[in-house]
């Protein structure tokens, strides 16, 4: 029982760590329709831990939240481990668990970065750089400035 209460909290934790930033750049799990615009970028623990690192480390500097699916192997346990692992081992800030996310923008695969803007969105997939990543969808698609 103890150690579930402990995997909780680090859990908590890892996912609290997230950096801060303005409501409409990170809205919490679940509260996708409360923002007008934002960026999120999907990714999963099945990715190679080191490559998942740098797509993480290239997220966060540019305060783009970073959202799994589920749990590691549905235990919690497990997704304390591992999120305790690469946030102590790669020094990231932390991952959001958010299915309703996933389902909301049609999230098939991993890696996919989102732009919300209004009502529509734009869903790019595939390891591209963040710089070419962005400035593709700040031009084509329905959220081209």
């Amino acid at each position: 029982m103890e150690k579930t209460k402990l995997c909780g909290a680090v859990i908590l934790a890892a996912l609290t760590a997230l950096p801060p930033a303005k409501a409409e750049e990170a809205p919490g799990p679940g509260q996708i329709n409360s923002t007008q615009n934002e960026w999120a970028y999907f990714l999963s623990s099945s990715l190679p831990e080191k490559e998942l690192a740098t797509m993480i480390s290239a997220a966060e500097s540019r305060h783009i939240p970073v959202y799994f699916r589920g749990l590691v192997n549905d235990s919690m346990e497990q997704t304390a481990q591992y999120i305790m692992h690469m946030v102590t081992t790669y020094h990231i800030q932390g991952i959001a668990i958010d299915p309703v996310r996933f389902e909301k923008y049609g999230v098939k695969q991993v890696p996919a970065l989102v732009k919300k803007c209004g009502d529509k969105f734009d869903i790019l997939y595939g390891n591209l750089s963040f710089n070419d990543a962005m400035k593709l969808m700040d031009t084509q698609g329905d959220c081209a400035e």
